[in-house]
């Protein structure tokens, strides 16, 4: 900016202050004359710096205690400003200042670049390199966008994928539990060994209807083909089961899903379509005709009233529907299989092994009185003695003992009184499937009245077990009136077995005892029964009433189970589940 540009001296008579920050400075020269602007270089400015401009201060500058004035600048940078830091130089149209063309400074002090000369030539023996393709971003590019360095059998590359936030968060696992791990894998390779020998009966099942016994009855060869029946399908039906619960359990660590059934009285209408049809063949006399159709006939007899015994417990402790259910498919499966292999298994060894001890050195083996009971030395009384020894003391003992093994081995990962309770009825359930297919099959032409006989056998077996399974509940948890409470549960189950029991040993007993109880016949409307029948129906509707009563109690008092499943008390809201065994 030449002189010209500036605003007029101030006048004498104004204002002393000087509008500074408006003028260049002092560094023009004073000439009215206009001048035109020297345009100097770097080097240039340094010598008429040392030259032309004084090294001392300028009298007109005067030091201020707030500057309201602007300081000296560089000759070199005004009035000719130049920015401190060009443009880059890659942006379109850029061209460096002193390369400019008309400008007298062009090439003076920036010796030119020498031109590219390009890349050197490639190697020969190697394909020419393609080059890089335009960036996509981080996106999938094209099939092939990517070509390769190498010929085939090198294929080209696609790209990477594009990448997404869709992977939720995932919460830790929690921690195992040990002993359910090893609970699973223990059940893994019972599983197998039961499927294997299941098909093992299976292969003796095919021999034994090519090729029939010629020693044993009718009635005994029928028998035994059901007992072989029923193991056969405890076996691979329950084998299979406990095998796809034990492998997402062990390996999959998949929780499983809340137990339940259907409505109890489902299972009693099929129950009684079952009796009417076994009715309808038997009148025709063609009870035992169609084997095939018997041995469905006596399965299903077996099975339907011990399901709606199960049903009805289950559905009495998930009452109201806003409480959790007491257990899972997978803790059922091992309860209900256990109850009808092992459980099963180990009372009969046991029995057998107890009636060898009770009978060694008598004169006549009490266990023959009872198919006949008019055999000679079969009506003396200690033999009778011995009868009720083994029907009503020992049998309830052993059975009662090994029938809730599968809830004694889960007994320290029970989470409620509720849950032990109804995996204790699923062992219950299990055993009386296998041992009353077994005794409704002894009738053989007169098996449908063996059948109604039974008909309370689940409830005797499932609830027995069901009260020894809450003995060990409050056996192992501290509380108060613990032991009493266990020996409570214990004893009325032992009482109830040995009372069914023992009055079916009274009819027995020699005269006038066991004539009594199997010829007096009571008749009520057409139905004529006789004594002993009376007994076992007053017995059935005693255990229904305190059934129901003991399910109405441990409902009120479950809790929901919590993540830790240890069988420790969970404070009442904690609705959540851990992964069950």
């Amino acid at each position: 900016m030449s002189s010209d540009k500036q605003e007029p001296a101030p006048d004498p008579k104004g204002p002393k202050r000087q509008p500074t920050s408006e003028l260049w400075g002092p560094w023009e020269s004073g000439s009215e004359v206009e001048q035109k602007p020297r345009i100097v270089s770097g080097t240039q400015f340094k010598r008429l710096r040392a030259t032309e401009i004084p090294a001392g201060p300028d009298p007109q500058f005067t030091p201020r205690e707030h500057m309201s004035g602007s300081l000296p600048s560089d000759p070199s940078e005004a009035p000719l400003f130049r920015a401190a830091y060009p443009p880059y130089p890659g942006y379109p149209g850029y061209q460096p200042y002193d390369q400019r063309p008309g400008n007298p400074l062009q090439g003076q002090g920036f010796p030119p670049y020498p031109p590219f000369a390009g890349y050197p030539p490639q190697r020969p023996g190697y394909p020419p390199y393609p080059g890089y393709p335009s960036y996509q971003g981080y996106v999938s590019s094209p099939p092939g966008a990517y070509a390769p360095l190498a010929p085939p059998p090198y294929a080209t590359y696609d790209g990477y994928p594009a990448y997404g936030y869709g992977y939720p968060w995932q919460p830790p696992q929690p921690k195992r539990d040990g002993y359910l791990f090893w609970v699973a894998i223990s059940s893994l390779i019972c599983s197998c060994f039961l499927i294997l020998a299941g098909l093992s009966l299976m292969a003796v099942l095919a021999l034994l209807a090519v090729a029939p016994p010629t020693t044993l009855s009718n009635g005994e060869y029928f028998a035994g083909i059901m007992l072989f029946i029923g193991f056969t399908c405890a076996g691979i039906v329950g084998g299979g089961f406990g095998l796809y619960h034990s492998i997402r359990s062990a390996f999959l660590r998949k929780p499983s899903a809340d137990f339940g059934l259907p409505r109890f009285w489902i299972f009693v209408l099929l129950y009684a379509a079952v009796i009417g049809v076994a009715y309808l063949l038997q009148q025709q006399g063609l009870a035992v005709a169609y084997p095939v159709v018997t041995a469905v006939l006596i399965l299903l007899a077996a099975i339907f009233p011990a399901l709606a015994v199960l049903a009805l417990g289950d559905r009495r402790l998930h009452f109201p529907r806003s409480s959790p259910w007491p257990t899972s498919w997978r803790r059922f499966t091992l309860a209900l299989v256990s109850g009808a292999t092992l459980s099963i298994g180990l009372a009969l060894l046991l029995e057998y092994i107890s009636q060898v001890l009770v009978v060694q050195g008598q004169a006549v083996n009490p266990l023959l009185c009872i198919d006949r009971p008019d055999a000679p030395n079969c009506q003396n009384p200690g033999v009778y003695n011995l009868i009720l020894l083994v029907v009503a003391v020992i049998a309830p003992v052993v059975e009662e003992a090994v029938k809730p093994i599968g809830v004694v081995v889960l007994i320290g990962r029970i989470r409620s009184a509720a849950e032990a309770f109804v995996l204790g009825l699923a062992c219950g359930i299990g055993f009386s499937l296998i041992e009353t297919t077994s005794y409704i099959s002894l009738g053989y032409q007169d098996w449908l009245s063996i059948a109604l006989i039974r008909t309370g056998s689940g409830l005797l077996h499932g609830f027995g077990a069901a009260m020894v399974a809450l003995g060990w509940y409050y056996l192992t948890r501290p509380g108060k009136y613990r032991l009493l409470k266990t020996a409570g549960c214990w004893l009325y189950a032992l009482a109830q077995h040995a009372i069914w029991n023992g009055s079916w040993g009274l009819t027995l007993l020699p005269a006038p005892v066991g004539p009594f109880f199997d010829k007096l016949n009571v008749t009520i409307g057409p139905v004529s029964l006789t004594f002993y029948y009376m007994i076992l129906i007053a017995e059935a509707v005693f255990m229904l009433a305190f059934f129901i009563y003991m399910t109405g109690r441990l409902r009120a008092k479950t809790t929901p189970p919590g993540l830790a499943d240890r069988g420790k008390p969970v404070p009442a809201g904690e609705a959540q589940r851990a992964l069950p065994a």
